[in-house]
């Protein structure tokens, strides 16, 4: 019950200092869709002399094992976080 009442006091504390973080404004025209829309004007154009089909395939493997990595660094500092370790 004390672990659960101070667990319940970080977590009020974290929400409080994330509430503090301003959101972004969203503007007609600054939305993700001109980013979108410019890197398929990129990759269209770069399609006549590169073959992106093989570049899209390598940036998807490289995105996995990144990603991956990167969820793994969190488990073991979770893990090594937790005190019965």
């Amino acid at each position: 019950m004390l672990v659960e009442n101070v667990m319940n006091g970080i977590k009020v504390v974290m929400m409080w200092l994330f509430n503090l973080i301003p959101a972004p404004e969203q503007t007609a025209g600054a939305g993700l869709g001109g980013v979108a829309e410019t890197f398929i004007d990129i990759v269209q154009g770069v399609a006549y002399v590169l073959p992106v089909g093989d570049i899209l395939i390598m940036l998807g493997i490289w995105y996995g094992i990144y990603t991956f990595t990167i969820g793994w660094k969190l488990i073991q500092r979770i893990w090594d976080a937790l005190p019965f370790t």
